[in-house]
């Protein structure tokens, strides 16, 4: 035998880095590789490997090359076991060899000279600390998704136990157009809406928010991994963090599982603000039910096919049904001596608009009431039930239904064939009490459906070629039920051919709002194609995607109108009178929202990972990520270019330009060609051990926008002509458009002479629009503390530039005196303009953090993953969706920079699943008393920051935002019980409205909420039935210790509410289980 010699090591150092290319290759596979040597160390080549797969049997063949290197590369995620052979040796195996997604695993093999029927079987010592690659990444594994307490059987959720994760509980990115369910997390500093979401290797994405489409339930995943840092060149879209999961395939066996989980009212603590009835609180009525199934195995025709080792099946469904009385809502409505023009039980003197007189013991004459508001009042409001107020609730029901299928098929030794379709469905039914209609619920269906094709080749030793092809779907079609009447027939002199519904706020008092019916229709396909190929001691890896997109919209948004009733001059002083006598405040009305969205998906990018010695890898790469503006099949689109009259639409105002104008492209702004991101990274074996590395990397990523941001422009005039109306002493409820033109009907694709109306509002592309990109960093030291067990410090930051923001163009000047009912008039650009918000990439973050991690992988029935991270984020605007954040001082960005609103300072995870070591001798004792698993989350963090603002425009600029003056210590002294902190955040005393004329002496988010701390537990009994069949009851308890988690407080200066808490997040939730699996 020849010794191992430096060539030998660098055959191994090229087959680590063959097996790190094939992993990418799919996205969703890893490698195997390592040495075969005898006992002296004495290489043995052309010895005979082979990578059992031990789930499908699936075998993998490899010989060991003149240097003792055996390699198996794209390699199904899974369970393997590792066997080598050769003459005069004894056969050795290695067992239990876990191969996670994107991974590679080495394993060395030592032969020992015998007979070769005496075997040698070992349980193989695998190193899990990352030597070969400089990304922060976390496999949630199987196990995990399986066993941990999972509230609501949603995967996505256990992305809390990954480091540098940060989950906004608050967000309300799960409601709406999105499909519900899904989870809005920060990664590494970065928005919510900038995680990219791959199943099997495919986007994942609702392109109209950026938020992830739902993910298959527990039992249908493998597993799942969060790149959170400097992540390969292969992945692009977007530059927070790679979500990938993997779904589960088919086996040589027939293996499933059958399921049910309940929740009800009478296992769950009642919400600490639920109202107290005789001294109880009033629970919620919830009943809640998941069932389903999986089954897969191989594919077997008896007599035709015999599809063992090649061709394999997997499906499977899951049903949710919810059925909730939610808390009861209260609302002041009318008296019946409010009803008869009675208003002398309000403290404050009325006055009568029509003469400006006070109305003499604040009666107010029938002969003065609007025909449509007493009918609205008398038909559709009831009686207070306790003083001035009702309290009612809605029911609500809430079905969710989901099906996964996969087939796997294994061709020969070089090439491996997958399908796999996913579907979900939910729905939520509307409702509306006849007698009340303060009592309505939006209905809404939601359907998202997507597909892949996936071939991966193994062409040759050093040569692997991938192709993926995908499809996703989502829509989601809102029906409403819908008043009896619409505003037209009760009287209102209005045009409105959409479905009846009323939009109607009485500030202080109530608001009637039926909804509005539309779908939101967004496809998206895909075909990537990636071949890498190893020279030496370089890894070449080379590809690219392309695809096309589509957003429609058909939505009524608007078509009934928006009317207001604020009390404000020069009316009546109270809303409700304001109401009675027919004089409305504020009036929106437009003809819909309707768009047909295209879009180019392109991207290329090129990899060479160098490994430059035996211990020090170095990775270069760079992405070409290319933007193409979303374009509209109509043109609805438009950019700001002051001073310029658009040719498309003559009568526009100047500055504001069309696709079809000269010079304008197709989407409002030109490609950006420029979009390069290179990558940079290295890892080094300290001791050449694979025990220690020191690994570190930056890289640049690229964000693709959202197509909501385009959908001001569509229902912006002339595309969706809206009418922002205040009242006056000329117009009424009956008659909105008393004394001035009425633009309805109008059309929704207007010819070229069509007439603006002004002030027009306009919501435009600045003319250098470019995407958001961050720049990413971390510097890491991984260590082996003990056998399997890793620890992991590193320093991971981020800087975001070019972020998506917006920024109102035509503010109100401020004069001494003025108010703001003169608004309009003091923006420079009017009569022709009134809001003109400009969409641009000015936005700026920064990203700083310690993340500590200790993880101990399933073994001998324990396993732990510990997760620490302590972090600044910084920015100017952390708004969610691509529509981006307002400046609340337009005139300087800057004073919008400050804390992130999705940062927490310390958060803490632990996570883990505990066989319990008990066994009996006899059967039936351990049938009882045998087969207990314990699991657990625990999750510590730091509260949001919150801004206290002054909920009013004294910067009298026409623009939201403005900020409280601090005129004392906002800090109450430490100690105060919970009662005060619910009353009381902070001191009140200590903040006054700003000043006239500015915005507000406070930093942004200078403030902190409460923090969050819970933890949930799951206690399993496995009852085994049969050898392979076995029965398992769950018991899991959602925040176990019932602590009170506070919600953040009221932070409006102006509100009744100020610094009061009044919501808190769930209390104990209890859950049932029985589950089957065979």
């Amino acid at each position: 035998m020849n010794r191992m010699n430096r060539g030998g090591t660098m055959r191994l150092l090229i087959a680590l880095l063959v097996a790190a290319a094939s992993s990418f290759a799919q996205s969703v596979s890893g490698s195997i590789t390592g040495f075969v040597k005898d006992p002296a160390g004495a290489i043995v080549p052309n010895a005979q490997v082979i990578a059992l797969n031990t789930a499908t049997n699936s075998k993998f063949e490899s010989i060991a090359d003149s240097t003792g290197v055996y390699n198996f590369r794209a390699l199904p995620v899974g369970g393997y076991s590792v066997t080598a052979s050769f003459a005069g040796f004894r056969p050795f195996e290695a067992k239990g060899v876990q191969l996670q997604v994107n991974e590679v695993v080495r394993v060395d093999i030592t032969l020992t000279v015998g007979q070769t029927t005496e075997k040698i079987t070992v349980t193989a010592d695998v190193v899990t600390v990352d030597t070969t690659t400089s990304t922060l990444k976390t496999v949630v594994d199987k196990k995990r998704i399986e066993e941990l307490p999972l509230n609501g059987r949603n995967p996505t959720q256990l992305m809390r136990l990954v480091v540098g994760v940060q989950a906004d509980f608050r967000a309300d990115v799960t409601s709406g157009t999105t499909y519900p369910g899904t989870t809005p997390v920060s990664v590494n500093g970065s928005r919510a809406n900038q995680t990219n979401y791959l199943l099997d290797g495919a986007q994942n994405n609702d392109h109209y928010s950026n938020a992830p489409n739902p993910m298959p339930n527990p039992d249908a995943l493998q597993e799942f991994s969060v790149q959170t840092n400097n992540f390969s060149a292969e992945f692009g879209r977007n530059s927070g963090g790679i979500v990938n999961a993997v779904t589960r395939s088919g086996t040589n066996e027939f293996h499933g599982a059958a399921f049910e989980y309940v929740r009800n009212k009478a296992l769950n603590a009642a919400n600490f603000f639920n109202p107290a009835v005789a001294g109880k609180r009033i629970d919620d009525g919830l009943k809640r039910n998941q069932y389903g199934f999986t089954a897969g195995g191989p594919v077997l025709l008896p007599k035709v096919y015999n599809g063992r080792d090649k061709t394999f099946f997997f499906f499977s469904y899951q049903k949710t049904t919810l059925r909730q009385q939610p808390s009861a809502a209260s609302r002041i409505v009318p008296t019946a001596a409010q009803k008869r023009g009675d208003f002398s039980a309000l403290p404050r003197q009325l006055r009568d608009p029509f003469g400006n007189a006070p109305y003499a013991g604040n009666q107010i004459p029938l002969s003065q009431f609007n025909s449509v508001a007493r009918t609205i009042a008398e038909s559709y409001l009831p009686l207070p039930t306790s003083g001035n107020t009702i309290s009612f609730q809605a029911p609500a029901s809430f079905d969710d239904s989901q099906i996964l299928a996969r087939g796997d098929e294994q061709i020969g030794s070089r090439h491996r064939l997958s399908g796999r379709y996913w579907r979900s469905w939910a729905a939520q039914p509307a409702f509306l009490d006849r007698s009340n209609y303060l009592a309505s619920v939006g209905g809404r269906d939601w359907r998202n459906w997507s597909t892949t094709v996936t071939d991966t080749w193994i062409m040759s030793p050093t040569v692997v070629h991938n192709m993926l092809f995908s499809f996703n779907h989502t829509d989601g079609p809102v029906v409403q039920v819908g008043p009896e009447k619409s505003l037209t027939a009760l009287g209102v002199k209005m045009y409105n051919d959409a479905k009846p519904q009323y939009h109607l706020t009485v500030n202080g008092y109530f608001q009637i709002n039926t909804g509005d019916t539309n779908n939101f229709i967004r496809d998206e396909w895909e075909l990537t194609d990636t071949l890498r190929w190893t020279k030496r001691n370089h890894n070449i890896s080379f590809g690219g995607q392309y695809g096309r997109g589509r957003g429609d919209i058909v939505n009524n948004f608007r078509a009934n109108g928006q009317f207001g009733w604020n009390g404000a001059a020069p009316f009546t002083s109270d809303a409700l009178a304001d109401f009675f006598i027919g004089k409305f405040a504020t009036l929106s009305q437009g003809i819909g929202e309707y768009k047909d969205n295209r879009f180019t998906i392109f991207a290329l990018h090129f990899q060479d990972s160098i490994k430059v010695t035996r211990r020090f890898t170095l990775d270069m790469g760079v992405r070409w990520d290319p933007f193409f503006p979303f374009t509209d099949l109509n043109g609805k689109l438009s950019a700001w270019r002051p001073g310029q009259q658009s040719k498309r639409y003559p009568n526009a105002p100047r500055g504001v330009l069309y696709p079809g104008d000269p010079g304008l492209p197709d989407g409002g702004y030109k490609t950006a060609w420029t979009n390069f991101g290179p990558r940079l990274g290295f890892a080094w074996d300290v001791l050449g051990n694979g025990r220690t590395s020191v690994r570190g990397g930056y890289g640049m990523f690229y964000d693709r926008s959202n197509t909501i941001s385009t959908n001001s422009q569509a229902n912006q005039g002339p595309f969706g002509t809206v009418v922002n109306t205040d009242g006056n002493n000329v117009n009424s409820f009956t008659d909105p458009y008393a004394g001035s033109r009425n633009p309805f009907p109008a059309p929704l694709n207007p010819s070229s002479d069509v007439v603006f109306v002004k002030p027009h509002v306009a919501f435009v592309y600045e003319e250098h629009m470019r995407n958001a990109n961050l720049q990413a960093w971390n510097l890491t030291v991984e260590r082996e503390i003990a056998s399997g067990f890793v620890g992991r410090i590193a320093y991971a930051g981020s800087k975001g530039t070019r972020l998506i923001s917006l920024r109102e163009v035509n503010t109100a000047v401020y004069a001494p005196g003025v108010t703001t009912a003169t608004t309009n008039q003091r923006r420079p650009l009017f009569p022709e303009f009134g809001n003109v918000t400009l969409l641009e990439p000015v936005g700026n973050s920064t990203f700083h953090s310690m993340q500590v991690t200790a993880e101990r992988r399933f073994s001998k029935g324990f396993s732990i993953l510990a997760n620490y991270m302590w972090s600044k984020a910084i920015d100017d605007g952390s708004a969610n969706k691509s529509t981006g954040q307002t400046h609340a001082n337009p005139f300087d960005l800057h004073y919008s920079r400050g804390i992130s609103d999705f940062d927490h300072k310390h958060v803490l995870s632990l996570s883990g699943l505990w066989q319990l070591p008990v066994r009996f001798e006899k059967r039936a004792a351990n049938f009882l008393m045998g087969g207990w698993n314990l699991t657990g989350i625990t999750t510590l963090q730091s509260g949001f920051p919150f801004t206290v603002g002054s909920g009013v425009d004294n910067a009298r600029t026409g623009t939201g935002g403005q900020r409280a003056d601090i005129v004392g210590n906002p800090y109450p002294a430490d100690g105060r019980p919970r009662g005060d902190r619910i009353q009381s955040w902070l001191n009140p005393t200590a903040f006054a409205l700003n000043a006239v004329g500015t915005f507000g002496a406070q930093g942004r988010n200078t403030f902190r909420g409460p923090g969050l701390a819970t933890t949930d537990l799951g206690l399993h009994k496995r009852f085994p039935i049969s050898e392979r069949v076995v029965s398992e009851f769950r018991f899991e308890v959602f925040n176990a210790f019932n602590r009170v988690n506070l919600g953040g407080p009221d932070g409006n200066r102006s509100s009744g509410n100020f610094l009061r808490t009044t919501a808190a997040f769930d209390p104990r939730i209890l859950q049932m289980a029985l589950r089957f699996s065979w």
